[in-house]
């Protein structure tokens, strides 16, 4: 190419750039952000300017060919802020308040002793003997002791000292739920689960134990629930082991709270049916306590095996042989006058002439029958 070409070439560039300046883009009708209006021009009319992107322009594939064929970035599109989203939070149903009946002066007394989780539980027996007048609940609570924090007087003196002053028919214990701490034995630490702290812990509820049993109280002690976490869950468990061992041995009730608290799956869940058989969120939010549900839910079983006790219902006797509440028999006898109607009672001894009279009374053996079980004679 000679000279003169070049220099018509580079003066017919020159007048392109300059139309490119003076010619307005044109934006396709209903295309938001094609042109932007500037109102600040020195004849006061609005000046466009051309946006890259957006809109057709007569010239585009002259300015793509000057600026090396490169597209120029779409323009940013302003991201909306993000709503804040809601946390749902179902609220547990409080405590309603109870109606109760006045209690009988005769009235038999369940005793509740131990921490925050046996608190609720009280609160869950009055509910359920509120229409009840001759049961009613009192308690001993100190929500954060266990067995193992120090404190004078101690569980087991405390307990005592409270059955001395009398009008105490059972007595139900719930502790343990801040006992997964280290002992001092010997001004030596144990920490929780060692042989040194199991022989401590063994011990205090033995002694614990020996209160109630040692003032000829029946006694109902209510295990730890499942909890959340898989290392609280598992240490509950543990605890539970030694509260079941010392209880049954001395002749008391231990009431398993484990299962009916778990999911089908055999996992910890919040949710369950309450004792009229709704779902219901049954624990708290730290999965260490319950709700008000869910300690309706406890008291009910406790409420079942002090019915054994106090013999709630016309159809089931207790007794304590020789005045010994050490000695607890269940015999579930009905009178003539607990029956069902229409129901006959076998009398105790069998009438002359029968087959029980000959088989008990005389000591006869029965007349064999060809072919039953009992028929050792050999044929031929």
């Amino acid at each position: 190419m000679r000279l003169t070409d070049l220099r018509i070439f580079g003066f017919a560039a020159t007048m392109l750039v300059a139309a490119t300046l003076a010619v307005p883009s044109f934006a396709a009708p209903g295309v938001a952000g094609a042109a932007s209006a500037v109102p600040d021009s020195p004849g006061g009319a609005p000046v466009v300017l051309a946006q890259d992107g957006g809109g057709w322009h007569p010239l585009s594939p002259l300015l793509r060919l000057f600026r090396g064929g490169r597209r120029a970035a779409p323009p940013r599109k302003l991201q909306e802020p993000e709503k804040p989203q809601r946390t749902i939070r179902r609220v547990a149903p409080a405590p309603p308040k109870i109606q109760a009946e006045p209690k009988s002066a005769d009235a038999r007394t369940v005793l509740v002793v131990g921490d925050a989780m046996a608190d609720g539980l009280a609160r869950g027996l009055e509910a359920a003997y509120a229409q009840t007048p001759t049961i009613k609940v009192e308690s001993e609570i100190s929500r954060s002791l266990g067995l193992i924090r120090k404190a004078d007087p101690d569980w087991p003196t405390r307990i005592a000292q409270r059955l001395k002053q009398g009008d105490v028919n059972v007595v139900v214990v719930m502790l343990g739920t801040d006992d997964r701490r280290q002992v001092t034995l010997d001004g030596q630490r144990a920490g929780f689960r060692d042989p040194a702290w199991e022989e401590v812990y063994r011990v205090l509820v033995q002694r614990t134990v020996a209160a109630v049993r040692d003032s000829r109280k029946p006694l109902v002690w209510v295990g730890l629930p499942p909890v959340s976490g898989p290392d609280r869950r598992s240490d509950f468990s543990y605890l539970n082991d030694f509260y079941k061992e010392k209880v049954e041995t001395a002749d008391g009730i231990f009431v398993d709270l484990w299962e009916a608290f778990l999911s089908e799956e055999g996992k910890y869940t919040s949710y369950g049916a309450d004792v009229d058989g709704k779902r219901q969120r049954l624990r708290t939010e730290d999965g260490l306590y319950f709700t008000w549900p869910g300690y309706r839910k406890v008291a009910f079983f406790v409420q079942q095996r002090i019915a054994r006790i106090l013999g709630e219902g016309p159809a089931l006797e207790l007794a304590f042989p020789g005045g010994d509440a050490n000695m607890i028999l269940l015999s579930g006898g009905a009178s003539r006058e607990e029956t069902l109607a229409g129901e006959e009672i076998a009398p105790a001894i069998p009438s002359e002439g029968s087959l029980q009279h000959r088989l008990i009374v005389e000591g006869r053996p029965l007349p064999q029958v060809e072919g039953r079980v009992d028929d050792y004679r050999i044929t031929r």
